[in-house]
């Protein structure tokens, strides 16, 4: 009987950073910029004008901290949770577009996107 030793070194953190799933990493600034992009569809577009900014909720859409994408108004978190307003476009644009985005294909567009980034 014949002995053969084998030792398997495997670091989880380093595969992590190696495939860019990392928090900042590739994979996250794919899907934090591919959302922020793809989600402006579903966005009310009119109904900011009334309130106290003079710029629409689309134009107020930005990147925190490379990983959360906001709408920085004081009336984005009413317009999101309404959809009983009459926001034009609709139904597509309206309440909870973020919800909606990932519903309507979002959630596997950007998993196969997520894919395609970690085989670069």
């Amino acid at each position: 009987m014949s002995g053969h030793n084998y030792v398997c070194n495997f670091n989880l953190d380093d595969c992590i950073k190696t495939l860019g799933l990392d928090e900042r990493g590739k994979v996250q600034q794919y899907i934090t910029e591919e959302f922020k992009k793809n989600v402006q569809s579903y966005v009310p577009n009119d109904e900011a004008e009334k309130y106290e900014e003079p710029h629409r909720l689309i134009d107020s859409c930005h990147i925190e901290n490379d990983t959360d994408v906001v709408w920085q108004t004081p009336y984005a978190k009413r317009l999101y949770y309404h959809p009983e307003y009459n926001f034009q476009g609709a139904p597509m644009r309206g309440a909870y577009w973020a919800d909606r985005y990932m519903q309507n294909g979002g959630k596997e567009h950007l998993e196969q996107g997520a894919r395609e980034v970690v085989k670069k």
